[in-house]
């Protein structure tokens, strides 16, 4: 089977899975405020709001300042008016109010935000979150036109998660791209900035234990310092991923002794051999030197494509030495993709120590495979049910349903080959889902094998995102990628915020072009 057909059979299965609704223009109330994503709740009401020339964005907490001066000069570069922030409680006519607390008819949840608008415009968020959302609300609204009807919007995410991730070990990715793509990612209340630091060609960290393995393109510590603290400030949150065991062709380079060796003697430049002790004194030095470099609540061990050998996965019995190190570590009834459970446990154990929860993809984990349990804290980034031999197409196999993996007790993160990825080159390009189709027909309960997940099950979905790879580096320019994810990342917004939507996909891309892109 083609790639192509394979293509034009999930776009079928897509568009028979799931429809939206959809609210059309001649639906939407007269003078309804719009942003992207779409609001909850508007109630109409009262005065509009009309911005003054020398408005004052007043900020009531001296945790909001920085989010008040952000807004305050965005609003200038839109305008061109003299705008400015100033610590306060009381404001004028045409001025905004920042401000936390409870958010009335809102659920518990420091993204919630309220936005009330009159004389004054007055940003109440649930938590400092709330508040830079309610920012960001205002601003699209006020890009648009620089009076907001009277009344009150009340709005909130529906998933947990909202997010990019970026394949810079592949393809490196200059700093100030990636400051871009968070400022874009605040615009559009996207919350989790996933790098995958370390692939075919290149460890993208300055690794002082190691300095073999550092790539000539790489991010200093000071960089990755600034780069946390930026996504901070825009309420976006930075998961390091350093893939192992497999995906380590810039580590291995420099340690050709602990690349994985077949029976027959084939050597893998991706996969360590995870039967060597001496591959987790480099896997140990790697967790341990860069875990205290991220301070977020994540750390991604990777666990893909561990036996990938081109188009064909390999079978654990390929490599006896890993059936032995299985036997020998966790005893005799132990088979040989213990060895693999068990590494991913003890990757999990050196992350749990370091105060971070452990997340991994997916795929390696196939139903009755093992006899090792995966601790429940394990977050599941949820993209393929491939891994039977001769058949890497990640949309059937033998892994574990996403239902499966709740069951175990796991959450997990949809990150759905189609339509959440966007390849920048290579031949599983063609398998890129266009925008109008994703908006249209994928929402974050439908799994990349077509299941749903029910209500109750969606309840440990933490959410989705647009996941970019760069499967070949020549393809695209870092430029031309951040051009070309403009529609997927708006429409990952859209659909992991949550309905309503914004109407029809021509309505969306119309709405979408008025809010445009944030100010550098």
């Amino acid at each position: 089977m083609s790639i192509r057909a394979v293509a034009a059979g999930v776009v079928a299965m897509l568009a028979v899975a799931v429809s939206f609704a959809g609210q059309s223009s001649a639906e939407a109330e007269q003078g309804t405020p719009r942003t992207l994503p779409s609001l909850k709740a508007w109630s109409p009401g009262g005065a509009s709001f009309s911005l003054g020339a020398h408005a004052r964005v007043v900020y009531t907490q001296d945790v909001l300042r920085s989010t008040a001066m952000d807004f305050a000069e965005s609003l200038r570069a839109f305008t061109g008016s003299d705008i400015v922030a100033q610590a306060g409680e009381s404001a004028g006519p045409g001025d905004i109010v920042l401000r936390t607390g409870s958010v009335p008819n809102a659920p518990e949840t420091a993204e919630a935000y309220q936005i009330s608008s009159g004389e004054t415009l007055d940003l109440l968020g649930a938590d400092t979150a709330g508040a830079y959302y309610a920012a960001s609300s205002a601003l699209q609204l006020l890009r648009q036109r620089p009076v907001i009807p009277g009344g009150t919007v009340t709005d909130w995410p529906q998933y947990r998660e909202r997010g990019l991730m970026l394949d810079v070990g592949r393809e490196f990715m200059p700093v100030e791209l990636l400051r871009a793509q968070i400022r874009r990612m605040g615009y559009l209340k996207l919350n989790l900035l996933h790098l995958h630091l370390s692939d075919t060609y290149g460890f993208r960290l300055d690794s002082e234990r190691h300095p073999e393995i550092t790539a000539a393109q790489h991010y200093s510590r000071q960089d990755i310092r600034d780069l946390v603290d930026y996504a901070a400030r825009h309420q976006v949150e930075i998961v390091p991923e350093v893939d192992f065991p497999g995906h380590m062709n810039g580590i291995l380079a420099a340690h050709p002794d602990l690349k994985l060796r077949s029976a027959s003697g084939r050597v893998s430049d991706a996969a360590i051999d995870i039967g060597n002790p001496r591959a987790y004194d480099l896997m140990r030095d790697i967790l341990e030197e860069f875990l205290p470099l991220f301070p977020g609540r994540y750390w991604h061990l990777g666990a893909d494509e561990f036996l990938l050998d081109g188009l064909r996965v390999a079978d654990f019995d390929e490599y006896p030495q890993l059936g032995a190190y299985a036997r020998a570590t966790y005893g005799p009834q132990a088979q040989p993709v213990d060895a693999f459970l068990g590494l991913i446990n003890w990757g999990a154990d050196i992350v749990r120590a370091h105060g971070k929860r452990p997340r991994i993809w997916n795929d390696g984990l196939h139903t009755g495979a093992g006899t090792l349990t995966l601790g429940r804290d394990l977050v599941i980034d949820y993209w393929s049910r491939a891994g039977v031999p001769q058949l890497p197409l990640p949309f059937f196999g033998t892994a574990r349903s996403p239902a499966d993996l709740i069951a175990a007790g796991h959450e997990l993160r949809n990150a759905a080959f189609a339509p959440a990825y966007y390849v920048a080159g290579g031949p599983t390009r063609a398998l890129n889902v266009p925008p109008p189709l994703a908006y249209q027909a994928w929402d974050p309960t439908l799994f990349v094998d077509g299941t749903r997940l029910t209500p109750e099950q969606n309840r440990r979905n933490l959410g989705s995102g647009l996941f970019v790879w760069c499967d070949d580096p020549t393809a695209q320019t870092p430029e031309r990628i951040a051009e070309s994810i403009t529609m997927p990342l708006r429409v990952t917004a859209q659909q992991t915020w949550g309905p309503p939507q914004a109407g029809s996909y021509p309505e969306f891309a119309a709405l979408a072009d008025a809010v445009g892109e944030p100010p550098a």
